[in-house]
């Protein structure tokens, strides 16, 4: 009771930086500080030299949406550390985190539609191999008995573009948040209070998003068999996954009592915000340096096999992606094969 009477009673600055987190825990904040320039310092180097090489070692039309790929660990762990830096920021930070990740899930959607040659050509390719519109995609796995739909232009553009909501969704929360914070409103604190409707609807509509995404990584998955840069936008889900729950875990711990304050300067919330901050740092790394390894390999245009001709004739002539051909000169020797094939086979029954 005491120490809650002593937490109620602190009364931190506006801004509570690294003097104000120094004089609240003393050196075990030099600690965090010089683990997170270990950690910060690597994804930067590696990620800046990932986008050095990126245009030699991609295909100018992945450039753009592989660039925006390659540039979310350095920014989730620049974020991070001004979160770590600056408690104060945490409110915004958590969302600027969100818009990052939502933001990556729709780059991922680009980067994969433009790698398989298109949205026409995806479903051309799920119509000839009869690949169907997976609808018991997680989390709404109870739809897996029904029966799923085929795979239309107007379908996959529905499901591509949900994720593209959830993003606007989060800069709208960014925007309330700074509207706010702007004309002086203080929160109550209450998870369920009026001032944090935006934040619970966000729940569903990230989850709408998560399951659209996920329709897109089935259907992409069946098309790119063994591209290592399909798992790209599993890496990005699985951060945004983690982000959420991190969020709904510290709202266990502070509902619950277990999380407290550190005087002078640190309330609960802003102990919440660094805690959260260290570890998503952690995450960043670990998992952002294996992300920019996937992405330093060298991407090319796959082309989709259609019905038009037979996978050994179009084994017989090098791609658009090669650089060496034309689709017109593609089609015109494909011809010219057929019929020196024809003529080989009328000169054999001649004989």
């Amino acid at each position: 009771m005491n120490l809650s009477a002593n937490c109620s009673l602190l009364a931190p600055p506006a801004i509570v930086g690294p003097t104000q987190v120094f004089a609240s825990i003393g050196h075990w904040s030099t600690a965090v500080y010089v683990i997170l320039a270990l950690h910060l310092v690597p994804v930067w180097v590696v990620g800046t030299l990932t986008m050095l090489r990126l245009r030699s070692s991609c295909h100018p039309q992945l450039v753009a949406p592989l660039a925006w790929l390659v540039s979310i660990p350095p920014a989730l762990m620049s974020l991070t550390t001004a979160g770590i830096l600056v408690p104060s920021l945490g409110t915004y930070i958590e969302v600027l985190l969100e818009i990052v990740l939502s933001l990556g899930l729709v780059k991922f959607i680009d980067f994969i539609t433009a790698l398989c040659g298109g949205q026409e050509a995806i479903v051309n390719y799920c119509i000839d191999k009869k690949i169907l519109l997976p609808i018991g995609s997680p989390p709404i796995i109870c739809l897996i008995p029904c029966r799923k739909p085929a795979v239309t232009l107007s379908r996959l553009a529905a499901v591509s573009f949900i994720p593209g909501l959830l993003f606007c969704f989060k800069v709208s929360i960014l925007a309330i948040d700074i509207t706010l914070f702007l004309i002086g409103h203080q929160s109550s604190g209450d998870f369920f209070a009026y001032d944090n409707l935006h934040n619970i609807a966000s729940f569903p509509v990230g989850l709408c998003a998560i399951y659209c995404y996920n329709i897109i990584i089935f259907i992409t998955t069946e098309c790119l068999p063994g591209n290592t840069h399909k798992f790209l936008g599993i890496i990005v889900l699985i951060q945004f996954i983690l982000f959420d729950c991190l969020r709904l875990f510290f709202i266990f711990l502070t509902g619950t009592g277990m999380l407290t304050c550190v005087p002078p300067y640190l309330s609960q919330d802003l102990v919440t915000h660094i805690l959260k901050n260290i570890i998503k740092a952690f995450l960043a790394t670990f998992i952002g340096l294996p992300f920019l390894k996937i992405t330093s390999g060298k991407t090319e245009l796959t082309l989709l096999p259609s019905s038009g001709a037979s996978n050994d004739d179009l084994a017989s002539f090098p791609d658009s992606s090669s650089g060496g051909d034309s689709g017109i000169f593609r089609s015109q020797s494909r011809d010219l094969f057929q019929i020196n094939r024809d003529e080989e086979s009328t000169r054999k029954r001649s004989k």
